[in-house]
């Protein structure tokens, strides 16, 4: 692993909260790539060189017993039992020698911490990457294929595409969405590939039964939006079976979240194909409108609003004026004269299946 000079400086920093002396952190090859005394940055340290080939501690009596080095204690820093660097202390050897042990561990310390994120960092650039390829306009198969292959990804363990969006989230507020961010990644799956795009984070899940996703998922949209005091939708694809079904599934799940903010939903819904609403969905915006002008020309927004509820209502009971006027909590008469006065202010009769599907269509596509 080979450490930055920018990072060996901010572990130099955090040891000299500890002890007062000079600290160097020196690479295997003998250069000082870091010290609390910022003239000898970039010179050759031939006792770290020792240090490196030995693998064993040095201490050093006088300044001109190695070139390069001063007296101090020059100690080894692994990573997993390999060699990274070595930590120089510069000083007295009586003085300095009783905090070898603890610098040795914090230097441990700092190094894995700094090389986990690193390869967070590493790990949610090249999901970025993924899923830039997944919602691309021209999805190219042939591409994908390679980059999840070149990344150690198998197509074939992706089951389900999930969206989840923040809510009236202010997207300038880099620090908390870096907090859920981190929440988010912490409470999935550690194989399930995640990423994010504005108040949108976006995830392939490794789940083969998507009530099981709906379920783990709904503990950690729980969790977000306790701790965090945000709104969070949360939309999943229908099931990938192919390369080709990935673009799809960001489609599908975007499409779900454009419903829930539409209706105003707050479960975790899964994209049905077989739904009127998402067909709906997938008509321009154009057509909906002129559609939907055309059926409701005569109709103002509020009688709109009471017409959808009624004819929702009707459809639910099959028809049944009996029924829907009980879950109307309406008399019958009452039902009928509603009824009635939807076909006068749109022309068109409830009553009659034909009438009655573009009504139902039309009030679908409103607003859409």
């Amino acid at each position: 692993m080979e450490i930055s000079k920018r990072q060996a400086q901010t572990i130099v920093n955090n040891l000299k909260s500890v002890i007062k002396e000079d600290i160097n952190f020196i690479s295997p090859d003998g250069t000082i790539i870091a010290s609390s005394d910022e003239s000898r940055i970039g010179d050759y340290h031939e006792g770290a060189f020792i240090v490196a080939k030995n693998l064993q501690p040095l201490i050093i009596e006088n300044d001109e017993q190695y070139n390069g080095a001063k007296k101090g204690i020059n100690l080894p820093v692994f990573l997993e039992d390999h060699l990274v660097a070595v930590v120089g202390i510069t000083g007295e050897i009586k003085q300095i020698i009783q905090f070898s042990n603890v610098i040795v561990k914090m230097s441990e310390i700092l190094v894995k911490e700094n090389y986990l994120n690193t390869q967070k960092q590493f790990r949610r650039e090249n999901n970025r990457v993924i899923m830039e390829l997944v919602s691309k306009e021209n999805f190219n198969a042939e591409i994908f294929l390679m980059k999840m292959q070149e990344l150690g990804f198998d197509i074939y363990e992706y089951h389900y595409f999930l969206m989840a969006e923040l809510d009236h989230f202010d997207e300038q507020n880099i620090e908390l969405s870096n907090k859920i961010y981190n929440s988010i990644e912490k409470r999935i799956n550690f194989h399930d590939l995640l990423a994010r795009h504005e108040n949108r984070f976006l995830m392939l899940s490794q789940e083969k039964d998507v009530e099981t996703l709906k379920r783990d998922f709904k503990h950690v949209k729980s969790y977000v939006e306790h701790k965090y005091k945000v709104s969070m939708k949360v939309a999943i694809s229908e099931e990938i079976k192919s390369i080709h079904d990935f673009p799809h599934s960001y489609k599908q799940a975007s499409v779900v979240l454009d419903l829930h903010h539409a209706h105003n939903q707050e479960d975790i819904e899964q994209f049905d194909g077989s739904s009127l609403e998402f067909l709906f969905k997938g008509i321009s915006n154009a057509m909906n409108h002129d559609y939907a002008a055309r059926i409701l020309k005569n109709v103002d927004e509020k009688e709109k609003q009471e017409i959808k509820n009624i004819i929702n209502i009707y459809i639910e009971s099959n028809g049944s004026i009996n029924q829907a006027s009980e879950k109307l909590f309406i008399h019958k008469n009452t039902m009928q004269y509603r009824l009635n006065k939807i076909q006068t202010l749109t022309g068109y009769n409830p009553r009659d299946l034909n009438d009655l599907i573009k009504l139902y269509i039309a009030l679908q596509l409103d607003n859409k």
